[in-house]
């Protein structure tokens, strides 16, 4: 093999100079025969040119031939290689070894909640693990809410825990995925331990409904304190605070205890609900009824007296409820009612004279007389001001009234304008009761011969005074409200029925005027007066609630006077004075809307009649609506038309039970 200069002039570092690539082969070396001749001249100063014109050897370096050498086929890169893919391909197959040598057994490592499952088989597995659970299967959990207790079943929660199902995953662990991923599986098991959570299938909603059928158990609203007012006090209940079973947060406990599979004691999460109205505000207001209704107060006209107790004075206040606080005001519309009901016995009607017109001329019956009328606002609020004062020293109050002197004189009869009939209105009372002819007579005599001045208006209540005793009436049954009832001047609709046709007659403008709210068939007679009979104008009075009343619209004073024929048993009331150029006509009745009358009859116990009195006051009858129009006339034009509305509510068989001894 050639070597020195060889490698020198001809070898890589020589080709990579002249620009020639590498040559794997060796190089084949000729050695060429040099002639043993000696150079001419010609020939020496030749060379010498061609070496002049060469490019400069550059030094000359000594170097070793590098061979190149070909791996061997044992070197130790190729036994890594080697050895590596072996590891690899061990670890890979691994896992399935060791499945194959567990082939019925779970791999070492796992745990179960810390209870090793490891060399036992899936049904060994289920059956450490009933036996492990026991206690928590036959009682998961206890309910606890003070002194209460629910030990519900896993079913009645809708829990179940599959047992199986954990025995299945605790074997299966090492045992599923590609070769990495149970290797990874394995490996944790190995050096770090695999817990299996048992296997827990949860219905929340058949949990909740469960709380719910508790809470039906525990809940409890709210109850607000209370105060009323009863036979002349103030009694006052405190409240109490209500419970709420708060139900998801419950859930989220019972879940949490639920999963730890060890029986738990959970306390049900609940909230107090706080009354709206404080026992503090019920101390408060109960003083302030208290006050209100200490003494009584004691109410003067003159020589008349009234003494409201505690008890009236109770039925005066109102107890409501004010920005959370409880109220105790003066109940303003039941005080007017009161001081209303005084009026009736303070103020004196009419104090002109009373008189009778006899064939054309105006005969005087009774003199004027001094009178009274309560001034009803003042009295109102000089009541209400007494109530707030705690000292019975400053609980008399002295009625404000109003002086009332008759305007006519004897002498003034002439000027009056009574000189002809107005209009008339006419009743039957034919077939009523000894009590009831007698308060139709009382009330007659206070509405006969009284004088109506012009521009005045007329109320029948405040004419007809107090009902009682005293002024002549009885005791006796009327319809109040929606039934027949006894009351102390029964019947005397009969003559607000009778006084109210003379007004629609004459043209009056009616005020006020309300119909019963029954059919009564007495009142059909002479019903639409020159029309006939019929039903539609009635009116109904109770004092202090219902009123009929009606305006004086002429130029002149009206004489109403009273007759009452016993012997035919028919009421008139005739108004006198001056008639103006006017005609009342009517359209209708029209009717509508029938019911039929109830089957069932009604009986009222009448504890002033011995047992086995039975007396039948009202037949049954259907109901019905009936209009009327009334159409008024002056100077052959059409002032007025209005429209009267009569609601007649279907009506039973009505009876008196005597219960007395």
């Amino acid at each position: 093999m050639p070597v020195g200069d060889y490698f020198q002039e001809y070898g890589p570092i020589h080709r990579r100079r002249m620009g020639q690539g590498p040559v794997d082969e060796e190089p084949v070396t000729t050695v060429a025969t040099r002639p043993n001749i000696r150079p001419t001249e010609e020939l020496e100063t030749t060379r010498l040119q061609e070496e002049d014109q060469s490019p400069r050897p550059l030094a000359r370096r000594r170097t070793r031939a590098v061979r190149r050498r070909v791996p061997h086929p044992f070197s130790w890169k190729y036994m890594l290689l080697i050895s590596l893919s072996v590891f690899l391909v061990t670890l890979l197959v691994l896992p399935y070894g060791l499945a194959f040598y567990y082939a019925d057994r779970a791999f070492p490592g796992i745990t179960i909640q810390g209870m090793a499952v490891s060399d036992l088989d899936p049904p060994f597995i289920e059956e450490a693990l009933a036996a492990r659970y026991e206690a928590y299967l036959q009682q998961p959990i206890m309910l606890v809410y003070h002194n209460q207790t629910w030990q519900p079943r896993l079913a009645e929660l809708g829990v179940t825990v599959d047992l199986s199902q954990t025995a299945r995953q605790a074997f299966a662990t090492g045992r599923t995925g590609d070769p990495l991923t149970r290797l990874r599986d394995l490996g944790t098991a190995w050096f770090y331990g695999r817990e299996i959570a048992p296997q827990l299938v949860i219905n929340e909603e058949q949990l909740q409904r469960y709380l719910q059928h508790i809470a039906l158990e525990i809940e409890q609203p709210p109850s607000p304190p209370t105060l009323q007012l009863a036979s002349g006090q103030a009694l006052g209940t405190s409240g109490t605070d209500g419970v709420q079973l708060l139900l998801d947060e419950t859930v989220d406990d019972v879940l949490l205890a639920l999963q730890t599979l060890e029986p738990q004691d959970v306390a049900l999460r609940t909230r107090t609900l706080t009354p709206m109205l404080s026992n503090d505000s019920l101390q408060e207001a109960q003083a302030q009824a208290t006050l209100y209704i200490s003494s009584a107060v004691v109410l003067e006209h003159g020589a008349q007296q009234w003494v409201w107790d505690s008890t009236k004075l109770a039925q005066l206040l109102r107890i409501g409820v004010n920005k959370g606080a409880f109220a105790v005001t003066i109940n303003n519309d039941a005080l007017i009612e009161e001081v209303e009901q005084l009026a009736l016995h303070i103020d004196s009607g009419s104090v002109e004279p009373r008189l009778r017109l006899v064939d054309g001329a105006l005969q005087m019956i009774q003199p004027g007389r001094k009178g009274w009328q309560l001034q009803q606002d003042a009295a109102v609020e000089l009541i209400a001001a007494a109530l707030h004062q705690g000292d019975p020293m400053t609980r008399t109050v002295v009625l404000p009234v109003d002086e009332i002197r008759p305007e006519v004189t004897p002498e003034m009869f002439g000027d009056l304008g009574i000189r002809e009939l107005v209009g008339v209105g006419q009743s039957s009372f034919a077939g009523s009761a000894e009590y009831r002819i007698t308060n139709i007579k009382a009330a007659a005599e206070r509405t006969n011969g009284i004088l109506i001045a012009p521009g005045e208006e007329f109320s029948f209540n405040t004419q007809l005074g107090p009902v009682d005793a005293e002024h002549g009436f009885v005791e006796g049954y009327a319809v109040v409200g929606n039934r027949t009832k006894l009351e102390w001047g029964g019947g005397v609709c009969q003559n607000a029925t009778t006084v109210f046709r003379a007004a629609f007659w004459a043209g009056l403008p009616i005020v006020e005027r309300h119909p019963h709210a029954f059919y009564i068939s007495w009142y059909d007679a002479f019903g639409l007066g020159a029309y006939g009979n019929g039903a539609g104008l009635d009116a109904a009075i109770f004092t202090g609630v219902q009123d009929l009343r009606f305006l004086n619209d002429t130029s002149h004073w009206l004489l109403m006077q009273t007759t009452m024929n016993e012997t035919d048993q028919v009421l008139t009331v005739e108004f006198y004075g001056s008639r103006p150029d006017r005609e009342v006509t009517i359209e209708g009745p029209f009717t509508s809307n029938e019911l039929a009358a109830p089957d069932e009859p009604v009986y009222i116990d009448d504890s002033t009649q011995p047992v086995g009195y039975l007396y039948q006051s009202d037949m049954a009858r259907s109901g019905w609506d009936v209009s009327i129009v009334r159409i008024v006339t002056e100077n052959g034009v059409e002032s007025s038309r209005d429209t009267f509305v009569t609601r007649f509510k279907a009506w039973p068989d009505v009876f008196i039970r005597g219960t007395g001894g």
